[in-house]
């Protein structure tokens, strides 16, 4: 393993370690709360998979008392069951967590996500260690609901009363 590789594997575990707290902290201190997760390899949506739109631009997870049961975590993933028309295992690495947002739609936290080092894929920028770099544009505010006859049900935050 060469000083990069392990540089990377270090910044890797304290950035798991660093999510961890605040989601640590978010349970603490939120009923219920969201986390906006990227799409990735190791995240796992049991049968149901990543639908429609969530396999480009990633899934927001509703972490409360009803949508979430049998949770916990481990040093690279959280593991629960969360409902979804029925209960579904998932299991979600730390790596993939971009934004926690409260209950409200207040974005709590906001990260790059990173991932373990791998050739880049062809467009994609990279750092000069091989590390892909994944970043999650910030959330656009949209005129007006999308029509659609997606299954994935979106929550428009910038509908909340102040």
């Amino acid at each position: 393993m060469s000083s990069s590789d392990s540089n990377s594997g270090d910044i890797l575990a304290y950035n798991r370690k660093f999510k961890k707290s605040v989601l640590d902290m978010m349970f603490t201190i939120c009923d219920t709360f969201y986390i906006h997760c990227i799409p990735d390899p190791s995240l796992f949506m049991g049968t149901r998979g990543l639908i429609d739109r969530e396999k480009t631009d990633g899934i927001i997870l509703v972490f409360g008392p009803y949508s979430t049961r049998h949770l916990t975590w481990d040093e690279q993933f959280i593991h629960c069951e969360m409902q979804f028309n029925r209960w579904e295992k998932v299991s979600i690495p730390f790596e993939c967590i971009a934004r926690m947002f409260d209950k409200s739609g207040q974005v709590i936290m906001q990260w790059q996500t990173m991932s373990a080092p791998i050739p880049s894929p062809a467009g994609q920028k990279s750092e000069p260690n091989g590390d892909l770099i994944k970043t999650v544009p910030p959330a656009e505010k949209k005129d007006g609901p999308e029509k659609s006859n997606s299954r994935v049900i979106e929550v428009d935050f910038s509908k909340k009363k102040k």
